[in-house]
């Protein structure tokens, strides 16, 4: 049997994130057909082994951590490394350029594509130009500028950081008590280097996501597009994504015509291959009217059994614990 290690947490702003996705996957994952283990890095980067030998609680989970060295040398004995990790070091290439390395095979993409797609201003820059997508104008500035810039720019405007994901620290700017929330958060805010996109507010539009699966002979399953109503905010914030009610999700995303959809599903492939993304992807977007705005690439969404890309896996007929196999065989 394959030896199968899931990895979560990290140091990111995502870590819980992160430990949610690791607990669907343990509910959900095939027993029968692999030796499973966790490893739980926290936020000082220490892992943590556990065998796991049926569904359980990780907060059930008491283990001494080891240091980062031991645990990229142990990551060794396992035949796959699953990633369940999000954001910073899990996302951005860290964690994969240590597994590369060290010649430990991962699900999803490799380091140089992880480091492209956090960065949404470089990959968004390269999709729209190749693609010949229409493009949200956009600045990327320096943190320590960002108060000075937004007292003199002209609202509407929208801002989040450029190397982070779940919508952290993302906001629509449309007055001036806006702009004074927005960086309420952003003083508190730990930016790693990659600036902030400081974008027009497109408005009026529809919101939707769609990824995509790569086998591992290069062909790949289309899945179809899911449309986003948030609830509880005026976009697709962090509450939205994870508070119980916060968003309505449609399969089919009935807010756009069909060929509008295939025409996303069709889009969400080409990124992923202009972007080097591995095993499976998922692209944002914003359409209004005819122009399908790009907004990023995930190479490693979140993935509990209610996440985007597994309900677009269901329903093409696949349910999530053959999701996570679909993984775990062509990684």
């Amino acid at each position: 049997m394959k030896k199968v290690l899931i990895l979560c947490g990290g140091p990111s702003s995502e870590h819980e994130v992160s430990i949610s996705t690791a607990q669907s996957i343990l509910n959900y994952i095939d027993y029968k057909r692999y030796l499973v283990s966790l490893c739980i890095v926290d936020k000082k980067k220490r892992f943590s082994f556990t065998k796991i030998l049926e569904p359980l609680s990780i907060n059930s989970i008491k283990n001494k951590p080891i240091s980062l060295d031991s645990g990229i040398k142990k990551l060794k004995q396992y035949n796959l490394v699953l990633l369940a990790t999000h954001g910073q070091f899990g996302e951005d290439g860290v964690i994969q350029t240590y597994l590369e390395e060290n010649n430990v095979k991962f699900t999803g993409s490799d380091s140089y594509s992880s480091r492209l797609c956090m960065d949404k201003y470089r990959s968004c820059t390269l999709v729209n130009k190749y693609l010949k997508l229409p493009e949200v104008k956009t600045k990327l500035i320096k943190l320590k500028d960002l108060e000075s810039i937004l007292r003199n720019s002209k609202l509407p405007l929208f801002v989040k950081p450029n190397r982070d994901g779940s919508s952290v620290c993302a906001y629509p700017l449309k007055d001036n008590n806006d702009v004074k929330n927005s960086l309420k958060d952003f003083d508190k805010y730990k930016d790693n280097g990659g600036g902030i996109l400081v974008q027009e507010l497109i408005e009026d539009y529809v919101e939707v996501s769609c990824g995509c699966l790569e086998k591992k002979n290069g062909t790949f399953i289309s899945l179809p597009p899911i449309e986003i109503i948030p609830q509880k905010a005026t976009f697709f914030d962090y509450k939205s994504k994870y508070d119980i009610g916060g968003s309505i999700e449609r399969i089919p995303a009935v807010g756009i015509p069909k060929k509008q959809r295939d025409q996303v599903s069709k889009l969400a492939i080409e990124i992923h291959k202009l972007l080097g993304c591995r095993l499976y992807s998922r692209s944002d977007f914003l359409i209004k009217g005819s122009d399908i705005y790009f907004l990023e690439t995930n190479t490693l969404p979140g993935m509990t059994a209610t996440s985007l890309i597994p309900q677009e896996a269901k329903a093409i007929g696949m349910n999530f614990t053959k999701l996570i196999t679909f993984f775990i065989e062509n990684a």
